[in-house]
């Protein structure tokens, strides 16, 4: 009977281990494509958000194409909230400078201005980008007067657009729609200014999927590594229950 009853428990035990580890799979893969398809829809109108009171530093400009949008992240130095800001669209591309007034002409045929409330700009972070993308065909900083940071965003149309606030670091994400699979004229850009603290350095990466669209490349640090949680995890549960079937095993 003894020799009978260890061969049920051994499989009982293994199919327990494979259905914790299908678990455990379903679970992983859940998390990552909730946070591939978490990003919102596209709207046509003005944005604004951010906490009161809150204040940063921009310390890296990261604009780059991507199926479907082209994307626009500002990062934020000694930050732990987003400051407020607000995004006002326009149907020309010619923005004004704070505080001169002097009118300055963007790439493109239209424009969202930000403008990002109690904020400075780190030292020695270029000022103007031209990525030259689907939609977003140039970036300049219009305005850094009495904490207030002002960036013109040229556009090649009056598309619609997204934003996502991102922590660990700060980010503010701007999203602006394209066509499918749209090609841009040239490379996709990855304009970047690394920032002389540890802190603006971080922000200069953002490279987990929340930030990118893409899952970070091998050798790329994640902004929020879910994946290799989850597989510790799971791999635990794996240690354990092998462990309970060899002390059943010896019984």
């Amino acid at each position: 009977m003894f020799s009978i009853a260890r061969p049920q428990r051994r499989l009982k035990l293994a199919a327990f281990a494979t259905l914790a580890a299908a678990a455990g799979a379903l679970v992983l893969s859940g998390a990552i494509q909730a946070s591939a398809e978490d990003l919102g829809p596209f709207t046509c109108s003005n944005r604004a958000g951010g906490v009161a009171g809150a204040s940063g530093t921009v310390s890296a400009i990261r604009i780059a194409h991507h199926d479907g949008y082209d994307r626009l992240v500002i990062g934020f130095a000694f930050s732990n909230s987003m400051p407020q800001y607000q995004l006002t669209r326009q149907a020309s591309s010619t923005f004004v400078r704070d505080a001169s007034g002097q009118p300055v002409a963007l790439e493109g045929s239209a424009g969202i201005r930000a403008v990002l409330q109690n904020s400075d700009i780190v030292s020695g972070l270029a000022s103007d980008f031209k990525p030259r993308l689907p939609e977003i065909r140039e970036v300049a900083n219009i305005g850094d007067f009495e904490r207030v940071v002002s960036y013109g965003i040229g556009l090649k149309t009056a598309a619609c657009f997204r934003v996502l606030e991102l922590s660990g670091p700060t980010r503010l994400v701007i999203d602006v729609q394209t066509p499918p699979d749209a090609a841009a004229s040239t490379a996709p850009a990855a304009t970047t200014q690394p920032a002389p603290s540890t802190a603006a350095t971080a922000s200069a990466l953002p490279s987990d999927l929340a930030a990118t669209g893409h899952p970070a490349s091998a050798g790329q640090p994640a902004g929020m590594p879910i994946a290799p949680i989850l597989l510790g995890l799971l791999a635990v549960t794996a240690g354990l229950t092998i462990a309970g079937l060899r002390r059943f095993a010896r019984k």
